[in-house]
């Protein structure tokens, strides 16, 4: 059963998800992969998606700003320079604290809502192939 009204699109790129409540993680990936999109993750944690790195090159990363084992920036800043396209989602942090340090990334406050998702992700996708 799809969670959205749309198709899957295909060819779309692959987001690496990091957020540590498992529910919300699987919520995140079916959304992401029914917008047809291929997911790397989730990882709950900082040291696993690092890790991941290793292996392979998201196209995007939705981050959750707090993660079991400390806050997402100095990942986020490490995918910045990797030229990957960013989206946070937290009920931590607002827009303009994020813009201000990343003001290229797309932010959707929890609960969210997979139209604000899918735009964000679409948008992430073209900052990060620009």
């Amino acid at each position: 059963m799809s969670l959205t009204s749309g198709e899957k699109t295909p060819g779309r790129g692959r987001v690496m998800i990091c957020e540590d409540e498992v529910i919300v993680a699987m919520d995140l990936q079916m959304l992401v992969e029914d917008f047809g999109y291929e997911v790397i993750g989730p990882f709950p944690g900082l040291a696993e998606a690092f890790a991941a790195l290793g292996d392979s090159r998201p196209d995007i990363a939705l981050l959750d700003v707090r993660l079991k084992d400390g806050e997402v920036f100095p990942l986020a800043d490490r995918l910045r320079e990797m030229g990957v396209g960013l989206v946070f989602q937290s009920g931590h942090v607002y827009d303009d604290e994020i813009h201000a340090k990343y003001p290229q990334a797309g932010c959707c406050l929890k609960p969210i809502s997979p139209s604000g998702l899918r735009l964000a992700l679409e948008t992430a996708e073209t900052v990060g192939t620009a």
